[in-house]
């Protein structure tokens, strides 16, 4: 009976990218549901106006089409957890990462109860948030993993360039932080769509929004000047491709999040936009922590050899 509830490690693979792929797409599914203003669509939980079957209305299924989608997601995320441990032959550097996702996404759903409950308070939407990028933290390693041969030699680079990296990245977490507390201070509260006054972080009164966007922007360009800084240093250095393509994907999507920060700012924040604005994180944030792991273990990294570099 245990051999019969086992799978191959081919087979994981598809487990793994799903869940992978639904962490993402709830971010930009979560981020929709608050530009439409369909956050109290459904002001309780996890009935949606005392039924599970809410009536045909535009708001309420925005926001009750995303508690469905938050539940495939919880069942990808579960089974990668609990499938971890029946891979063979066994693949003990899965395990973390998979519990992670797995117990991430129950702790997911609370927090996403009691948003609703305390009719979308921003502390408690950021920290939803922010939760997110953790399971993607979580989803992004297990993908990493799951698809390179546990023998093979971890990525060995430059040292200077490794913490580079993994500096880039640490800010670039900071950055995403930042981001939160200014979309806290905007318009854009969750409850236009069906009426409701959500409060709004005023910590600097009628001049906090302004000062949070002027913050947050000033710290994505310094970020990404060190983004393409850190790719022109590591090109000298000869750096690996894989390092590469993924430090030039992030100075990429650095861009076009500057380029769609830089619109909405100058058109009085259109929800569109600021939804693109809001997502796109998820996608950059998978890519910062492959990176990091791209560039190898610090320890380990050594200079390039001279030779390749005049070569």
């Amino acid at each position: 009976m245990g051999d019969r509830l086992t799978l191959s490690l081919r087979a994981y693979r598809y487990v793994a990218f799903a869940a992978l792929a639904l962490l993402v797409l709830i971010v930009f599914s979560g981020a929709g549901v608050r530009l439409t203003g369909s956050g109290l669509g459904c002001p309780d939980w996890p009935r949606c106006g005392g039924t599970f079957l809410p009536e045909l209305e535009t708001h309420v299924w925005i926001e009750y089409g995303n508690r469905l989608l938050s539940g495939v997601v919880g069942v990808a995320c579960v089974a990668a957890g609990v499938l971890a441990f029946r891979v063979r032959p066994f693949r003990r550097d899965l395990i973390a990462p998979a519990v992670v996702i797995a117990l991430g996404v129950v702790a997911q759903g609370l927090l996403g109860a009691a948003t609703v409950l305390l009719e979308l308070h921003w502390p408690v939407v950021i920290a939803h948030y922010l939760l997110s990028m953790v399971l993607l933290l979580g989803g992004a390693l297990l993908v990493w993993r799951v698809v390179r041969d546990p023998d093979a030699p971890r990525p060995a680079g430059d040292r200077w360039v490794a913490l580079g990296t993994r500096a880039l990245v640490i800010y670039g977490g900071v950055v995403i932080v930042a981001g939160t507390f200014a979309t806290a201070a905007g318009p854009h509260a969750g409850g236009a769509g069906t009426g409701d006054v959500v409060d709004r972080l005023d910590a600097f009164g009628t001049q906090t929004l302004r000062t949070l966007i002027h913050l947050h922007g000033h710290m994505a360009t310094a970020m990404g000047i060190a983004a393409v800084l850190l790719w022109s240093f590591a090109r000298y250095r000869r750096s690996g491709p894989l390092l590469m393509w993924h430090l030039t994907a992030i100075c990429v999507l650095m861009a076009v999040q500057g380029t769609i920060g830089l619109i909405q700012y100058h058109n009085a924040l259109p929800a569109t936009i600021v939804w693109v604005h809001a997502s796109l994180p998820a996608v950059m944030w998978v890519v910062m922590v492959w990176s990091w792991v791209a560039a190898g273990p610090v320890a380990a990294a050594q200079r390039a050899p001279a030779a390749a570099r005049v070569a």
